[in-house]
């Protein structure tokens, strides 16, 4: 008797496998039939925006089908998240996103309910790495990162320096910089990238971590100088700026990693005709001629590396989210 049960729930498990592949492949079959709504969490005219939009430009072209972009931001990109977590896992909502909204905005922002484990993969986009720039006319005469670091060692809190957002990667690569070389200095939140650039142009902050997507053409105008870039390896736009590994911390490496995702239970075979579409787009020559020029550079992934890139890049934040040193309160 029990073996005729244990055969019994056996079949069942390969029966409801079968019908769950079924409806999985059911569910690709045609699509995309209709728009795709395509949610970036953050403002318009940013680093994922731009990204965003390179890129899914190229999406619907293969897909023939047209993706429609809106922002949504709030709450550190949670609002738009939560959103698309909300959504029918049919593929016809997509999130575009970066590691903040789905794994330090859980510990950074009070309320904050969605997680990384809300999503399934599609694909990665790109990675952008940061980089820590003065004013060109800065105060203080600092004209590289050793002069820099003396300067913070000497003047510990004196140096204001600004950043697009609590719990950004930017944020955080000003707080792995104060570890990793025993300095103390200001950081200065501020809502986007936008804003600091502003001030820091305006000489009313002391340096910067940024995205370099969005300080590029005001490094290559000579309005701010690149002391160093948080990447593994130097940037071929700038050459001639050294990496904070080369520096002295050769494990150093922050940058930001951005990906496409659909809510939790959306069918593999759905997210295989969209990563399909963002390899060809990601390929494209001209797409990555665009987000060169800004400072981006693409990263093709299957769905299972993807999903790789985000925990091990989970990984590498747990120490600093369990630490408390990422805490509202300590936003300085």
């Amino acid at each position: 008797m029990k073996q005729f049960k244990g055969a019994v729930k056996a079949l069942g498990m390969v029966i409801a496998l079968s019908l769950g592949a079924h409806a999985g492949l059911a569910a690709a079959e045609g699509y995309p039939d209709k728009p795709i709504r395509l949610i970036v969490p953050y403002p318009p005219g940013g680093n994922l925006d731009i990204t965003t939009r390179a890129i899914t430009t190229a999406m619907a072209r293969y897909l023939k089908q047209s993706i429609v972009v809106e922002n949504l931001g709030g709450a550190g990109g949670s609002i738009g998240a939560g959103n698309v977590a909300r959504s029918a896992p049919d593929g016809y909502t997509v999130l575009s996103t970066t590691i903040v909204p789905l794994v330090v905005n859980p510990t950074l922002v009070p309320g904050t309910k969605v997680k990384l484990g809300d999503f399934d993969p599609i694909g990665m986009l790109a990675v952008v790495p940061s980089v820590l720039e003065v004013n060109a006319k800065n105060k203080q005469g600092i004209k590289d990162f050793q002069g820099f670091i003396a300067y913070a060692k000497a003047h510990p809190g004196e140096l204001a320096i600004a950043h697009s957002g609590t719990g950004t990667t930017n944020h955080i690569a000003e707080l792995l910089l104060e570890q990793d070389f025993g300095i103390k200095i200001n950081p200065i939140p501020y809502k986007g990238s936008a804003p600091a650039l502003a001030d820091m142009l305006g000489n009313q902050v002391d340096g910067m971590v940024d995205q370099l997507t969005s300080s590029q053409p005001q490094i290559q105008n000579g309005s701010l100088t690149a002391l160093a870039v948080t990447s593994a390896k130097r940037v071929p736009s700038l050459p001639n700026v050294p990496t904070v590994a080369e520096l002295g911390k050769p494990d150093f490496e922050m940058v930001t990693y951005s990906a496409l995702m659909t809510p939790k239970g959306t069918p593999k075979e759905v997210r295989q005709v969209l990563n399909d579409a963002l390899a060809k787009a990601v390929a494209d020559p001209e797409v990555q001629k665009q987000l060169a020029n800004i400072g981006s550079e693409v990263v093709p992934s299957t769905i299972d590396q993807s999903a790789q890139i985000f925990a091990k890049e989970e990984a590498k934040l747990q120490p600093l989210l369990t630490s408390g040193v990422l805490k509202p309160e300590n936003a300085r």
